[in-house]
This record gives C-alpha cells, sequence and structure tokens, in this order.
C-alpha cells in the first residue's frame, strides 16, 4: 500500500531516502510539479519509473543534481560562458540538455549521448539528492498520457499502488514542467517552454535562440 506523509517529518525524508537507496522509486513535489524519481545509481529503480508511469522507454528523464560540482559528474564539454549563464538560472525550473558522461547510465537517456540536467529550486529535492548520494532520475509523477494532479493524495490516487512512498508538500500550483534548452548547440536553442519563459531566458542567455518553426 502506498504511504502518503508530510514533508516536514523527518521520519518520512529518512524513509524516502532508504527506499531511494534501496533502488525504489518515490514521489515527491518539486518546484514545478509532483515529480517520481530514482537514484541514478540504482538501475531497477530508473526502470520502475518507466513501469509506473507507463511510459515509453524513447523518452529519457530529467536528472536532478545538488549543485554545479555535481553538474560536473555527469555532464561534459560546457564552456565557461554557459556556467556564468547557468549560475544565474540555477537552482531554477529550467532543464539544460548538455553532453553526459559515462556515469549517466543509457537507459535514463534512452540511448542518447546527452542527458537533461537541473538543479531544482526545492529544498526537499535538493536534500533527497543530498542525502542519497547521487543524483536522481526525475520525471512527472503521473501515468503517461494523463493529467498530472496538483495533490499528493491526488497523484497516489491515480498512480494506485504502483509506487510505495508518496511525500506530500501540499498542493502544488506551477503545474508546469520545466523549460527546456538544448545546450549542445551554439548559441543555446530553446526547445520547450514552461516554466521559465523564454524572455526570462534571455536575460541570462541574451543569445539564445527560439523554438525551431516545424
Amino acid at each position: 500500500m502506498t504511504q502518503i506523509l508530510p514533508t516536514d517529518s523527518e521520519m518520512a525524508i529518512a524513509k524516502a531516502v532508504d527506499l531511494l537507496k534501496q533502488k525504489d522509486v518515490v514521489v515527491f513535489p518539486t518546484d514545478t510539479i509532483y515529480g517520481i524519481g530514482a537514484s541514478i545509481a540504482s538501475e531497477s529503480g530508473i526502470k520502475k519509473i518507466f513501469e509506473v508511469k507507463s511510459r515509453s522507454p524513447d523518452k529519457p528523464l530529467i536528472i536532478y543534481v545538488a549543485d554545479f560540482e555535481q553538474l560536473q559528474q555527469v555532464t561534459k564539454e560546457i564552456p565557461e560562458s554557459t556556467i556564468e549563464s547557468l549560475r544565474k538560472i540555477w537552482p531554477g525550473a529550467m532543464s539544460g540538455i548538455f553532453p553526459k558522461t559515462e556515469i549517466v547510465p543509457s537507459f535514463v537517456t534512452s540511448g542518447k549521448d546527452t542527458v537533461a540536467v537541473r538543479i531544482p529550486n526545492h529544498p526537499l529535492c535538493l536534500e533527497l539528492v543530498r542525502q542519497v548520494g547521487h543524483p536522481l532520475a526525475v520525471t512527472s509523477a503521473n501515468i503517461s498520457g494523463m493529467e498530472t494532479q496538483k495533490t499528493a493524495p491526488e497523484v497516489a490516487a491515480q498512480l494506485g499502488e504502483r509506487v510505495p512512498l508518496v511525500l506530500d508538500g501540499g498542493p502544488n500550483p506551477e503545474q508546469q514542467p520545466s523549460t527546456l534548452v538544448d545546450f549542445t548547440e551554439s548559441p543555446a536553442r530553446l526547445l520547450r517552454e514552461g516554466a521559465w519563459s523564454f524572455s526570462k531566458l534571455r536575460q541570462a542567455i541574451p543569445d539564445l535562440q527560439p523554438i525551431p518553426e516545424s
């Protein structure tokens, strides 16, 4: 049975960390929407994310890191000018695509040589990453094709008993995914507009290119 525990409980956080270290998944609030995550060190945990969501394996996950030191562990070939821009944005609701290092399993990135990463602007997310000791692979906590839910009980009801624990941080009003930017191009290009608008990002990345025309 899925447990729903409050995020202000040390016991709940400890349980979440224990589950993630034991190669399971946990649902938790983020600065965008409720997410489901697993340690990138756990192949079984990451595969369970796809199973829980009925998610196609050709759709990559986003990696949450706690700081720029962890960013360097999972990415490579990031110019210093890009790092300077990222320091103006993170922590924040923008995910950047970069060349990945070998530490990132191919089943996180659907076999691609690139990975989407961000430092979330949410103390719980950062605390989970720090205590688990590894970055987390994360995506929205909903069944693929179904609407994302605003509250922990609604998320738990949609996922059924597929997850062992949902951390309840109250209603999440954002209901937008993170904005997605491709930094493997020069200049960087917006791929998806989400919680951060194109105009807001241009303040930190002046030469950012708009979404490609279809």
